[in-house]
């Protein structure tokens, strides 16, 4: 734990060391030696908790608030009895409040519990919850992604701690700029459908700021997290005429209450401030598992057999696949379960009925056979092969000819008694351990419900479909991983200089384009157009808000993904497939058609070497093997398949790969190269080959005269340029064997 989260009271800068504090440790010194296994006991069994807690007051730019500073002041001394290693923090500027964020974030990932409170103003604008550092002055929409603190990044942060995460707003009262509107004769609000700022990617005029803000947006959180606001959203909090708001007050009374689980607590206080205020309901956002958790006191971690539970979790899942790996990994994990006798059987059934399967597919070697095929067992171990000889059929095959229809018959339903359906909830424990078994699958669908079932941001398990997997950048990750950059920290500082090389380093960090703008000065468009442009990539679309604009803009996202999506296929296939079969079938086909088996040989070596060396990656191996394969004897396509590895190898080091990361999954690091460059293995979206290459955003940084955009918009690598090989994973495990032995 960091040293500076024992400590209590900061201002916006850390005060100097004080005599007192020198004098009271040495007072304690005498005992220490005394306490030392006490201690170290205490250690070993209490929760490892941390807060955050700021208090926003001295406004610049608005009306100085009273009540924030009192409640923070006093919420950080009731959380320090609780023995939470407590950051008090006053006033915090835009940059000290980021810096506060990513120094408690890094003591949140080992942490088991965390409290963020915030108490001064908050607004949802634009879709999005935003936090208003003391030096704010926000006249339009758009100010407030260079101005304001976003809420997710709070959330994002309190995903990493073990036990829970708490995010406290004591932040949705009125508008806190409404004395700017006669100077300005803007104000600022909440969007609504008269004021809702340009739509995605478009570029327009900022939207003005209309009178009458009301409080915040709902949020959607996951995992071991919950939010916590003073008013129901869309709805304002009091101030109060006391001490401390109505809201704090009623917490502060009750914080400290021991063994009060948590959810109780936010029960008492919304049923206190009710009462007081007439109006105000304080809300709460997020579920958190079986288990109590208390502030004041230790968690009741579930005591349920995590191992029996984690089987029948997973089982439920299990039981419904076809694929044959994610069966073994399941029969591997639990070898003492019930289930393992119905799993051998299944496996046994399924492996018989693809075998049974494929024997009619290499009989009839058709269209319809080896679609058939891939519908059926699309996990099965034909399946490469099948895909790529299916690609060379097809480009081979007559204008206005049709694959027909074919009687195959498809995987036996399960047996399985309906008992062993049977889950329970799972523990956090049991969960975890269920997922380690499925997250290797190639069912998507296992996949899929398991995470529709149990969403985690912090394991990266989300739904395809949801606003937390659409984002392709998490800017919390970027802010906590560039905190030791000097140019970036010069940029949050107002070096617009600095903002210019950082953007270079980190182009997906659009809260550095933000920062350039505001350095500048905010010239003409500048803010509209960064926005404008994060929007269309996709970086702000948002986690957790669920304002009907943020809606609106999630949906628009979905539907430019899905059009990518369905365009990467295409990209794909016009370097791989449509050239492996345009090129390598009709070559190496007509060349060996007629050919008899020696000379066939000859022939296919020839003409393969040919093909593939026009053609954009390695799958030309294995197409030109499996084309040569259909017209020739096995020695020729033995030979066809060695020509090709090699001839396919030098035209791939010779012509541009599509190496975006946008086109591809399943990405696992490899190891570097003698260049320092990541070599990776992946499959591209829609494609079933495992290759091993290089990410094209990573070389642009390193060697960017080997990266250039397609006409497509993704970014493609010159592999010669670089070296290397362009692989399929086959290809480069076979010369690693050959290397070691070598």
């Amino acid at each position: 734990m960091p040293d500076h989260f024992r400590i209590r009271t900061f201002a916006a800068s850390p005060p100097a060391f004080r005599l007192r504090d020198l004098a009271r440790r040495i007072a304690i010194f005498g005992v220490a030696a005394l306490s030392t296994l006490v201690s170290m006991q205490a250690q070993a069994t209490a929760d490892d908790r941390i807060a955050l807690v700021v208090g926003n007051s001295d406004y610049r730019k608005v009306p100085k608030l009273i009540n924030p500073a009192n409640d923070a002041a006093d919420m950080a001394t009731s959380l320090g009895r609780l023995g939470y290693s407590v950051r008090h923090l006053a006033d915090l500027d835009y940059n000290h409040f980021r810096q506060a964020l990513i120094e408690f974030g890094n003591a949140a990932k080992t942490a088991d519990k965390a409290v963020i409170f915030f108490a001064g103003h908050g607004v949802e604008m634009d879709g999005k919850n935003w936090l208003i550092p003391v030096d704010a002055e926000i006249k339009s929409e758009v100010d407030v992604y260079a101005e304001a603190i976003n809420l997710e990044t709070l959330i994002d942060i309190s995903v990493m701690p073990k036990i829970i995460g708490l995010v406290v707003l004591d932040a949705c009262r009125n508008d806190p700029f409404e004395t700017t509107k006669a100077a300005a004769g803007r104000a600022l609000s909440r969007s609504s459908k008269a004021a809702t700022g340009p739509a995605v990617g478009t570029p327009g005029p900022p939207t003005p700021l209309a009178a009458g803000a009301r409080g915040l947006a709902p949020v959607e959180v996951s995992d071991n997290v919950l939010v916590a606001f003073a008013a129901a959203a869309g709805t304002t909090a009091s101030d109060g005429a006391g001490r401390n708001s109505p809201y704090s007050g009623s917490l502060l009374r009750h914080v400290e209450t021991p063994q009060l689980e948590i959810n109780y607590l936010f029960r008492i206080v919304h049923d206190e401030v009710r009462k007081e205020t007439g109006t105000q309901e304080p809300a709460i956002y997020g579920t958190l598992p079986k288990g109590d958790i208390y502030l004041n006191g230790e968690s009741a971690v579930a005591t349920s057999d995590g191992g029996a539970d984690a089987e029948q979790v997973a089982w439920e899942f299990v039981r419904s696949t076809n694929e044959i790996a994610t069966l073994r990994r399941f029969a591997q994990q639990f070898p003492a379960s019930a289930h393992t006798g119905e799993i051998d059987q299944r496996i046994a059934q399924l492996q018989a009925a693809e075998a049974n399967a494929w024997t009619i597919v290499e009989r009839q070697k058709s269209l319809a056979a080896y679609r058939a095929y891939l519908d059926l067992y699309p996990f099965g171990e034909h399946v490469e092969i099948a895909r790529i000889t299916l690609t060379s059929l097809e480009k081979s095959a007559k204008p206005g000819q049709t694959a027909g229809q074919i009687d195959m018959p498809g995987p036996p339903p399960a047996g399985y008694q309906l008992a062993s359906a049977e889950t329970t909830a799972g523990s956090s424990e049991s969960i975890e351990k269920a997922w380690d078994i499925l997250k290797e699958s190639r069912d998507k669908s296992v996949v899929g419900r398991f995470a529709e079932r149990y969403p985690s941001a912090r394991q990266n398990r989300l739904p395809p479909g949801s606003d937390l997997a659409l984002r392709p950048v998490n800017s919390t990750e970027l802010m906590l991983r560039t905190a030791q950059d000097s140019d970036v920290n010069a940029c949050f500082d107002g070096d617009a200089g600095a903002c210019a090389r950082s953007i270079k380093k980190y182009p997906d960090y659009v809260q550095l384009q933000f920062q350039l703008c505001r350095s500048k000065g905010n010239p003409r468009g500048c803010m509209i157009n960064a926005v404008a442009e994060a929007r269309r990539r996709g970086l702000l679309v948002s986690a957790y808000t669920r304002s009907e604009e943020e809606k609106v803009r999630n949906r628009e996202y979905r539907r430019v993904v899905a059009r990518v999506n369905q365009n990467v296929g295409n990209v794909v296939s016009g370097v791989v497939s449509n050239v492996v079969g345009n090129v390598v079938s009709n070559a190496v086909s007509t060349a060996v058609s007629n050919a008899a088996s020696s000379a066939a040989s000859r022939a296919a070596s020839q003409a393969a070497s040919a093909a593939a060396g026009r053609a954009a990656s390695s799958a030309a191996s294995s197409a030109a093997s499996n084309a040569a394969g259909r017209s020739v004897s096995n020695a020729a396509s033995s030979a066809a398949s060695r020509a090709a590895s090699a001839a396919a190898s030098n035209a791939a080091s010779r012509v541009t790969i599509p190496s975006d990361v946008r086109l591809k999954e399943d990405i696992t690091a490899l190891g570097r190269t003698g260049d320092g460059l990541q070599l990776y293995r992946y499959r591209y979206k829609g494609d079933a080959t495992f290759y091993v290459g290089v990410m094209a955003q990573e070389v642009a940084r390193q060697a960017p005269a080997a990266v250039s955009t397609g006409v497509d918009g993704f970014l493609r690598v010159d592999y010669g340029l670089l070296g290397l090989d362009f692989l399929t994973y086959r290809e480069w495990m076979r010369r690693q064997l050959h290397s070691d032995i070598d």
